[in-house]
């Protein structure tokens, strides 16, 4: 086992804030938590909720989450308890019917998700990773929670200028020095160094200097890391409070949670509360930012869809569609509003995909397995467990079935999409989503 860094330990040793029994805590296990799908099941039984959040819970222990179908299906998402107190800080801001919001370093998903869920297709979210490889796994997981109204794009934060001005929300869980999870993330000890640390404070400051003006007058910084240095952390915002004219939001209480050392943001420390270790603070912004010309947001996708695809597409009042060359896609009114001031963006993810254009038919697209919102009205094919499991391999079958696409549900819970051919079906889930081993 990795011992703690010295240096660190010296640190905390010589800070009278931080609390004493911090360093036992950090050399005794930590806590598995989930955060439920508001809008699906799954089968834990455990009462043991996590208080800060309205779907978070505790498990006994750790399973293993690849093969658990339910997990495939969006069911649930893994989360560290700390984390979920996203949704507490969400709550407590004053937006708008309709919130646009950019969570600016979005992967793995664990907060887009949560966004989303609190979203539940209001405004629009746009989740952004700069790097690309992670940008997809962003995508497979925002993509299997189902909702319509989520942009995932790929920049550096230089690169949304087309935002400015324009985000109610900006969440920027910034990269850190990982303190906060050396309890379970023995490769973050063996990486850390004040030089490092250093480092990375220097580039917190330049993103939030770098993403400050994409926020509106009115509009809401939620700033959090996972470590307990207050170099990346409450002394961060100093700044922004003293030279951008930026105020507090007070944030809910809860037992065991401690207030920074300018009573900013909240410190969740392992030897304290349930969780590990993770800093959260928000800001409300009071100036302006001159915005710079918009194109006009009409005209600028073809909203007219070939009658013999319109045909297998439910038309709803929830939901608009637009063609771009062979693709169809749909996302809320409100988000393909918004389309047309960040339709430059390189994106993974436009709404949900609707559909791909063949010689002579349409294919459904993937992402239609998840969708929380009816589109096409796909036949299932139900299976249990082992089969689900061959079925997220990337295994395809005999079976006896009418030609066509069909949506494999495991307890009725949507997991794959299979291509019924003769007597047997062709597996489409994608190659980077497949479970690689199966159980022994």
């Amino acid at each position: 086992m990795t011992s703690l860094p010295q240096d660190f330990i010296a640190r905390i040793e010589n800070d009278t804030f931080v609390p004493t029994a911090l360093l036992q805590a950090l050399e005794e296990s930590a806590p598995t938590s989930v955060r439920l799908h508001p809008q699906r099941k799954s089968n834990f039984t455990t009462t043991d909720r996590v208080a800060w959040s309205s779907s978070g819970i505790y498990l006994p222990e750790r399973p293993s989450f690849t093969y658990d179908p339910l997990f495939h299906a969006g069911a649930y998402y893994p989360q560290e308890a700390g984390s979920m107190y996203l949704e507490k800080a969400l709550a407590q801001l004053e937006l708008p019917e309709n919130p646009v919001v950019l969570d600016l370093s979005a992967a793995p998903g664990g907060k887009s998700t949560l966004i989303a869920s609190f979203l539940n297709h209001r405004g629009v979210l746009i989740a952004n990773e700069i790097n690309r490889s992670r940008a997809y796994i962003l995508s497979e997981n925002l993509t299997k929670w189902g909702y319509a109204n989520v942009y995932v794009c790929n920049h550096k934060p230089s690169e949304l200028s087309c935002l400015q001005g324009q985000v109610d929300v900006l969440v920027v869980d910034a990269p850190c020095s990982g303190e906060g999870m050396f309890r379970k993330d023995h490769q973050a000890r063996a990486e850390w160094h004040l030089g490092n640390a250093a480092t990375c404070a220097s580039r917190q400051t330049d993103i939030l200097d770098e993403v400050w003006p994409l926020l509106k007058e009115g509009g809401y910084l939620i700033y959090s890391t996972c470590t307990f240095n207050p170099e990346e952390n409450e002394n961060q915002l100093l700044h922004l409070l003293d030279e951008e004219g930026a105020v507090k939001v007070k944030l809910p209480h809860f037992e065991g949670l401690q207030a920074d050392r300018h009573e900013i943001g909240q410190y969740f420390f392992p030897n304290q509360i349930k969780s590990e270790g993770f800093y959260i603070a928000a800001l409300q912004k009071t100036s302006r930012t001159n915005t710079k010309h918009r194109p006009a947001k009409n005209n600028v996708l073809n909203n007219v869809i070939p009658k013999e695809l319109s045909a297998f597409l439910l038309q709803t009042q929830e939901l608009c569609y637009w063609q771009e060359a062979d693709q169809v896609y749909a996302t809320t009114p409100f988000a393909r509003s918004i389309y047309g001031l960040v339709k430059d963006l390189k994106f993974l993810k436009k709404g949900t995909h609707v559909a791909t254009a063949q010689k002579k038919s349409w294919a459904p697209g993937y992402d239609l397995t998840y969708s929380l919102l009816p589109i096409w009205n796909l036949p299932t094919k139900a299976v249990e467990a082992p089969e689900a499991l061959r079925i997220l391999h990337g295994e395809s079958q005999q079976w006896e079935a009418p030609a066509g696409f069909y949506i494999v549900t495991f307890e009725g819970q949507a997991i794959a999409m299979i291509k019924q051919i003769g007597q047997r079906f062709n597996n489409l889930h994608p190659t980077e989503w497949r479970i690689r081993h199966l159980p022994k």
